[in-house]
């Protein structure tokens, strides 16, 4: 206790220290709420500002009611007036005795009592005056005025006050956070000091316990170890005394220490008689050799007599002790010996080879055992040695057990079946488990010389087997020697090359079946065998020629093995494949067929096998889809799926496509539309090969049917704008009664409109008239350039005004293979969409001439037009497309696509050229000696 400090005075500092941190937090805390309640009042005066606001806002809008009342026909009476004017009066004088009037900007202020003074001054007759419209706006702007500078001093007035509402939130915040800090911190000085005593007294309790324990845990060690060490000799004890071999330790004086039982009983005496005694005395006959000294070992075999004067042969194992005196151990070799008797016996019957083995060991044992035996296989006595009765073996076999005091039987396995081997003694002699294992090993060298047999008769059946393999075997089988005689000569060998067995057997084999021209390169072939090299055909499957009996020769496959003998023989295996390869140079012919198809062919082709990877790509799904073929062998369907997305993505076909078909957008390395179809590899009989993906493009179905699909709906829509308008205007004329201006008005519109949808079906049929008949009825004849110009652009003046139009012809101008009506049109179109481009008074250039390298004259219209992007260039001969999408300027969006028509079946075509802002320029160009009309109707199919 007197070590230990004195924490009372720092204990009392601490908390005289946390009770002024807490009173300093409170006084801060009443501070800020002060400060935030002084923020707060100011919300308060916001209401205020908003109700004035509402007052400007009734101001503005009885001003507005007013004026829309008077804005009315008929003009309403002075009794309707009244009302509305005292309204607005009331709202004049509320707005005037405003508070917040003062604090909104002073112009805005003037403007607002200005139309105050004028709104309390106004009276109906006033209303009923020329000029009431005029005092009415001018109310209803200073009203106006006024709301809206309330309206920004009210959003001044509610900034600042969000400001102090997000201080005054930022100062509760951080007081609070600050009380919660000082009131963590006293708790967590309060928990640290009882931590700490409480630490202090567990850390003596804790040092107590562990003293105590490690005594306890010593103790108990002790007692551990005592038990075990009386355990261990214990168990030593028992294991001396139970030994089947004789013991003795013997100690400095000659004299035995310790003898187990066993050595009790091979001298006759008690253990207890023995202690005690010298060792020379009672081992007299056994001591023939000198004891072992300084812990040597001798081992050495003796004869002990027994007490009835038995000699038994004896194994003796002496160590000297360092303490001196002997360790010594005694082995009874009897059993030993007459077991090797016994096995030298068996051996000897089962070296001779005897014809009836089995008597023979019943023999042997029966004299070993001196007892009486038989061998039962299935309930019959197969073999007998003794005086055994054929009952009693029957019933010795069934007995459940191996061995009793008088009876020994073990089952033996052979191939006939399993038996039983048993004995019997009479003179009440039990047998041993040493008579035991020699009955089995009895019964194991049976069953071995029963398998020897048994081997015998396999081979011999093997051998018969053999034989008729050979004979009914489809393909030939000769055998030869080293020298190449033939030594077996099969059937289907006779059939094959139309030679018999008989006269094949002992001929050299060259001379019989091999080629005149191969005859030499076999002998050699044989020499290099004999000689020890190896073989080029030993363990190959060879195609060879082969020659029959009329020298014919014939494709034939060839194996050669060398057959397991002493002396060098040899078995070929021949086939004639005369057949096979004819079907071979058939499916050869067929293949060659099918990859060039493969090859060639534009739609591309993916072969999977059955384990479902990529195994032959063709050359158009390459070009198709930008890959390589290595990087696609091997995959499997997966990994190429995984490939193929990474070029392409999935298509919205218009129609659903039917299973196993799909359709793909590729990107990569052109933009594609692909239709795939998988389909299975079926070999005819089940079993599937595979499966192959065909991949075609349709790129140009897919673009056709895009167009077709927004030429519908692009026409279905510019039909349906003019016929909306006739149809309600129609409505309105038959439903309403109108006064005739306006009801000229709405025939004027549905005029125009139908005009406009005349042009527009015009033009669609022309466009469908052309494309239908391929320019079949043009009426070409030769025209002068310059006079249908000239009508052209006649029609495109108006009488008595400027032409709006110059014309730059080139003279000399070759007379043109045309049809005048459809020129006129076309160039028409283009003059049409050049004057509705072109600024007001705007000039329009024409300009003809021909080209000089080639056989054709260009007729060209130049305005001053909005001009076109890159974009609209691209697209202006598009039907329906226009590039002016305001609908400021008239027109179908036929114009330029009619124009291209009408050229393509003239043989010619139509450009144009523009940037934004510099105008656009249109040329015609028509060949001077045009291909006759049936090709470009051809031309016009190929493009449909």
């Amino acid at each position: 206790m007197t070590g230990r400090p004195v924490a009372g005075a720092p204990r009392g500092r601490r908390w005289s220290l946390s009770l002024l941190l807490l009173n300093v937090v409170l006084i801060v805390t009443l501070g800020a709420f002060a400060f935030t309640f002084a923020r707060l009042n100011r919300v308060a005066g916001l209401s205020s500002v908003s109700i004035t606001g509402w007052s400007y806002a009734e101001f503005v809008r009885q001003a507005a009611e007013l004026r829309v009342l008077m804005a009315g026909a008929p003009t309403p009476g002075a009794a309707d007036l009244e009302v509305p004017l005292a309204v607005l009066q009331s709202k004049a004088t509320v707005v005037s005795g405003e508070p917040l009037l003062d604090r909104i900007d002073p112009a805005r202020r003037e403007r607002l009592l200005d139309a105050v003074g004028q709104a309390q001054a106004l009276t109906v007759a006033d209303l009923r005056g020329p000029g009431a419209a005029r005092q009415l706006a001018e109310i209803m702007d200073g009203a106006q005025e006024g709301y809206a500078g309330a309206v920004d001093l009210l959003g001044r007035e509610r900034s600042a006050i969000a400001r102090d509402l997000r201080l005054a939130e930022v100062t509760l915040a951080a007081l609070a956070a600050l009380l919660a800090l000082t009131i963590m911190t006293v708790i967590l000085q309060m928990q640290a000091r009882a931590r700490r005593d409480l630490r202090l007294e567990t850390e003596r309790r804790t040092e107590s316990e562990r003293a105590r324990a490690a005594l306890e845990r010593t103790a108990r060690d002790l007692r551990t170890a005592e038990g075990a060490l009386q355990r261990e000799r214990d168990f030593a004890v028992q294991v001396m005394e139970a030994m089947g071999e004789g013991l003795y330790v013997t100690g400095a004086d000659g004299t035995f220490e310790y003898v187990n039982p066993a050595l009790a009983r091979m001298v006759g005496q008690p253990a207890t008689a023995l202690v005690g005694r010298a060792e020379a005395d009672v081992l007299a006959d056994v001591l023939s050799e000198q004891p072992a000294q300084g812990g040597a070992r001798v081992t050495v075999e003796v004869p002990l007599r027994r007490p009835d004067g038995a000699s038994t042969p004896t194994l003796l194992t002496r160590v000297a002790r360092n303490a001196g005196g002997v360790t010594a151990v005694l082995t009874d070799l009897s059993a030993p010996k007459q077991a090797e008797a016994r096995l030298r016996e068996l051996y000897e019957v089962t070296a001779r080879g005897a014809p009836d083995t089995l008597h023979e060991l019943l023999e042997v044992a029966s004299r070993t055992f001196r007892a009486p035996g038989a061998f039962v296989r299935a309930g019959v006595i197969v073999a007998r040695a003794g005086p055994l009765s054929a009952l009693r073996a029957l019933e010795l076999a069934a007995q459940p057990h191996d061995r009793t005091s008088d009876t020994l039987r073990v089952a033996v396995r052979t191939p006939d079946g399993p038996g039983t081997l048993v004995f019997c003694r009479a003179t009440g002699l039990p047998f041993t488990g040493a008579d035991e294992d020699f009955l089995r090993l009895i019964g194991q060298w049976l069953e071995q010389d029963a398998a020897r047999e048994e081997t015998a008769r396999q081979l011999r059946r093997s051998e018969e087997l053999n034989k008729a393999v050979i004979r009914s075997s489809l393909d030939a089988i000769i055998t030869c020697d080293g020298r190449g005689v033939i030594t077996e000569f099969n059937p289907a060998a006779e059939q094959i090359f139309g030679r018999s067995r008989a006269e094949a057997l002992g001929e050299p084999l060259d001379a019989l079946i091999i080629p005149e021209r191969m005859r030499t390169a076999h002998s050699l072939s044989l020499q290099r065998l004999a000689d020890g090299g190896a073989g080029r055909i030993l363990g190959q499957r060879l195609e060879l020629p082969a020659a029959r009996r009329d020298g014919q020769e014939f494709p034939v496959e060839l194996s050669v093995v060398r057959l397991p003998t002493d002396t060098p023989e040899y078995a070929g295996f021949i086939r004639d494949i005369t057949g096979r390869r004819a079907a071979e140079a058939r499916l050869h012919h067929r293949t060659t067929q099918l990859d060039s198809v493969f090859n060639v062919s534009p739609d591309g082709f993916v072969t999977f096998s059955d384990r479902g990877h990529v195994v032959e790509v063709n050359p158009a799904f390459l070009a198709l889809t930008g890959t390589r073929r290595e990087d696609l062998l091997g995959l499997d369907e997966a990994q190429f799926e995984r490939v193929l997305r990474a070029r392409c993505e999935v298509a919205r076909p218009a129609s659903r496509p039917p299973p196993g078909v799909d359709v793909l957008q590729v990107v990569r390395p052109a933009r594609r539309v692909l239709k795939r179809t998988r389909r299975p590899m079926d070999a005819g009989d089940g079993v599937v090969l595979g499966h192959v993906m065909y991949f075609r493009d349709i790129t140009h179905e897919a673009e056709i049917s895009n167009m077709k699909s927004e030429f519908m709906s692009t026409a279905a829509h510019e039909l349906r704008t003019p016929m909306t308008s006739i149809y309600g205007f129609t409505e309105l004329l038959l439903t309403r009664e109108l006064d005739p201006d306006t009801t000229r008005d709405l025939l004027e519109t549905i005029y125009r409109q139908a005009g406009q949808l005349i042009l527009l079906l015009t033009e669609l049929l022309d466009l469908a008239r052309i494309e239908a008949r391929a320019g079949q009825d043009f009426r070409i004849a030769h025209e002068a350039v310059r006079p249908l110009i000239e009508n052209t652009v006649r029609a495109f003046t108006p009488p008595h005004e400027r032409p709006r139009v110059r014309m730059q012809v080139a003279p000399n101008l070759p007379m043109l293979p045309v049809d005048g009506a459809k020129f006129n049109q076309a160039l028409g179109n283009v003059l049409s969409n050049a004057f509705k481009y072109s600024p007001q008074g705007g000039e329009v250039l024409v300009h003809a001439w021909t080209d000089p390298l080639h056989p054709l004259l260009h007729v060209s219209v130049t305005d001053q037009g909005i001009g076109m992007t890159p974009e609209q260039r691209h697209r202006a001969f598009e039907r329906f497309y226009r590039a002016d999408s305001s609908g400021s300027i008239p027109g179908t969006g036929l114009g330029l696509s009619l124009v291209q028509e009408i050229m393509h079946c003239h043989g010619g075509r139509a450009t144009l050229s523009s940037e934004p802002g510099q105008g656009s320029v249109v040329t015609l160009t028509f060949p001077v000696n045009p291909a006759p009309l049936e090709s470009h109707a051809q031309e016009n199919t190929d493009r449909g």
